[in-house]
C-alpha cells in the first residue's frame, strides 16, 4: 500500500516550494542554522519567537532535510512523500490487525483485501494533497505517523518479558509524545490509546495498561502545558491574536457546523479545493443544512460504531483529529484541507468496517470491492491533477483565486508570482484586487509598488508603498519583515530597491 502511495506521488516530487514554504524554507534561514538543533532537541525553541515554535518535532525534521539538501525542494518532497507512504503502509497493517479482532469471522484474503482498500482511501484521496504536496504543511503528517505508531506499538503491549514490556511502553509513549510535538491534532493521542486499550485488550492485566496511559497523559499533557506556558509575551511574528469567528463563541457555535458540512462536501466531491478558503467559500451552506448533513453524517457513524469497534475507533480518531482544528479554541486559519489529514484515518477505518459487516454477502462485498476500485482510481487522477496545482506558486494562486475569487491572500499570492514571471501588468492587476477585498492588506499595497516599480511608475510605486507602511511600518524597514518571518528575500529586495532609489531621489540639505 505505502509503494502505491509513494508511485502515485511521484509527480510532487518535481515541484517547488510553495505558500509557506517559500518563506520558512527557501527564504528564512533558521532550519539552515544547525546551532538551532540543539535548542529544538532541548524544548528550548518554545520559548522563542519563531515559526511553528509549538511545533518543535515538525521542526526537527525540516532541519534534518536542511542538514542533507539545503534549500533543494526535490529533498523535501521526497520526505514528504516517504511520510505518507509510511503512514499508509501503516494505516493497512493497523486494520489489517484489528480486523480479525472484530467480532464476526472474515476470511483471512477478504480481510486483506478489505484493510487494503480502506487504506488506499486514504493514500489516494485528493483532499490529502496539501499537507503531503505543500512541504510546510507536513506536520500533519508527522502527527499521524507517530500517532498511529503509538497504536501499533500498543497492540503488542504488555509483552510478557519486562524488559521488552518497558521498552515498547517507553516507545509508546515517546511516539505520543511526538505525534502532540508535531501538530495539535497529537492531543488526541491519550484519548485514543484508552479506547484502544478498552475496545482490543480490556482483558489485559490493568496495571500495566494504566501505568501506560498515566505516562501517555502526562508526556502529552505536559507538553501542552509548555506550549500554552512557554509562549512569548510579543511575538514579532503573531503580531494579531486569532479571533473567534464571527466575534464570539456563540457565533462560532453556529458557523463551525457549517465549515464542517463544507469539509464533508470536500470529501465527497473534491473538485472545489483550495489553498484559502473565505465566507463566501460558505455560503452556499446554510446552517439548517449543515445541521442536517452533520445529523446524517452522525447517523452514519454511530450506526457503524454501533455494529463494529474498528468503526468506533475509527470514530474517535475522526472526531478527535478534527476537534483540535474546529475553532472552538481560535486558530489563525479557520478552515483547510490539510486539517482533514488524520480524520481521513478514521474515515478509512470506518470504510474497512462497513465492507466487513457484509463479507457474509459475497456478491453485496464484490459489488462494493469494485465499486470502491473504479471510484479509488478516479480519485487518483483527480490527485494527480491537484498536484499540479502545488507545483508552482503561478499554478497555486491561479487555480487558488478560481477557486476563491474572494481571497485576498491567494490575489495576494498571484500578484508575487506573476512578478516572478515579469508579468508586471497582470500582477497589479492583481494586487488591485486584493486591496479592493482588503483595503487594509499591507502586503498587497507593497506588492503593487514593486509592480509598479518594474513598470517604470516610480510615483505610483511610492504612493502605493506609502500606504504599505502606513499600515505596517515594517514595510519601511525590509530587514525587520524578515526578521519576523513575514515576507521572502525577493520581495524584501524589491522593496530596497524602491527606498533605495527614494533615497537618491530625496532633496540633498543645502
Amino acid at each position: 500500500m505505502g509503494v502505491i502511495a509513494f508511485a502515485l506521488y511521484l509527480p510532487s516530487l518535481w515541484s517547488g516550494f510553495v505558500y509557506d514554504a517559500q518563506i520558512q524554507i527557501a527564504s528564512d534561514s533558521y532550519i539552515h542554522t544547525p546551532s538551532h538543533l540543539a535548542d529544538i532537541v532541548t524544548l528550548r525553541a518554545m520559548g522563542q519567537d519563531i515559526l511553528d515554535r509549538d511545533r518543535p518535532a515538525h521542526l526537527f525534521f525540516l532541519m534534518v532535510d536542511s542538514l542533507l539538501w539545503g534549500r533543494n525542494a526535490f529533498g523535501y518532497h521526497l520526505t514528504s512523500n516517504l511520510l505518507h507512504a509510511l503512514n499508509t503502509g501503516l494505516l493497512f497493517l493497523l486494520l489489517a490487525s484489528l480486523l480479525p479482532r472484530d467480532g464476526r469471522p472474515v476470511a483471512s484474503p477478504i480481510q486483506c483485501l478489505v484493510a487494503a482498500l480502506g487504506a488506499l482511501l486514504f493514500a489516494v484521496h485528493p483532499v490529502l494533497v496539501e499537507p503531503v504536496s505543500e512541504v510546510s504543511d507536513r506536520e500533519d503528517s508527522l502527527a499521524t505517523f507517530f500517532l498511529l505508531g503509538g497504536l501499533l506499538l500498543a497492540d503488542g503491549f504488555p509483552s510478557p518479558r519486562r524488559a521488552a514490556a518497558l521498552l515498547r511502553g517507553a516507545c509508546c509513549v515517546l511516539a505520543l509524545f511526538l505525534s502532540a510535538a508535531s501538530k495539535e491534532t497529537g492531543f488526541a493521542g491519550p484519548l485514543l490509546l484508552g479506547l484502544f486499550w478498552l475496545l482490543y485488550h480490556r482483558k489485559d492485566r490493568r496495571a500495566p495498561w494504566i501505568a501506560l496511559l498515566a505516562a501517555a497523559t502526562v508526556a502529552v499533557g505536559a507538553f501542552a502545558f509548555a506550549r500554552f506556558a512557554l509562549e512569548p509575551a510579543v511575538s514579532k511574528i503573531f503580531t494579531e491574536k486569532p479571533h473567534w469567528l464571527g466575534g464570539s463563541l456563540g457565533a462560532t457555535l453556529l458557523i463551525q457546523p457549517r465549515i464542517w458540512a463544507f469539509l464533508f462536501s470536500n470529501i465527497a466531491w473534491p473538485f472545489h479545493l483550495a489553498a484559502d478558503y473565505t465566507p463566501q467559500n460558505l455560503a452556499w451552506i446554510t446552517l439548517p443544512w449543515a445541521l442536517v448533513a452533520l445529523a446524517a453524517v452522525l447517523g452514519v457513524q454511530i450506526f457503524l460504531a454501533v455494529k463494529s469497534r474498528l468503526a468506533l475507533l475509527g470514530f474517535a480518531i475522526f472526531w478527535l483529529g478534527l476537534a483540535p482544528v474546529s475553532n472552538f479554541i481560535p486558530i489563525y486559519q479557520p478552515i483547510g484541507d490539510r486539517f482533514l489529514y488524520l480524520p481521513m484515518v478514521g474515515l478509512a477505518a470506518m470504510l474497512c468496517a462497513a465492507l466487513a459487516l457484509v463479507s457474509g454477502r459475497r456478491m453485496l462485498l464484490a459489488n462494493l470491492c469494485a465499486a470502491s476500485l473504479a471510484t479509488f482510481g478516479f480519485l487518483c487522477v483527480v490527485n494527480v491533477h491537484r498536484q499540479a496545482v502545488f507545483s508552482n506558486p503561478l499554478a497555486l494562486w491561479t487555480d487558488t483565486v478560481r477557486q476563491s475569487p474572494y481571497s485576498a491572500t491567494a490575489q495576494d499570492g498571484l500578484g508575487y508570482a506573476l512578478i516572478d514571471a515579469a508579468q508586471y501588468g497582470d500582477a497589479l492587476q492583481a494586487f488591485t484586487r486584493a486591496v479592493n477585498l482588503r483595503s487594509s492588506f499591507a502586503d498587497a499595497w507593497a506588492g503593487g509598488a514593486i509592480a509598479l516599480e518594474k513598470m517604470g511608475r516610480y510615483a505610483d510605486a511610492d504612493t502605493a508603498l506609502d500606504k504599505a507602511i502606513a499600515i505596517d511600518p515594517r514595510y519601511a524597514h525590509p530587514q525587520e519583515l524578515l526578521d519576523a518571518v513575514a515576507t521572502d528575500r525577493q520581495t524584501a529586495a524589491g522593496l530596497e530597491d524602491i527606498l533605495a532609489r527614494q533615497q537618491i531621489q530625496a532633496p540633498q540639505p543645502q
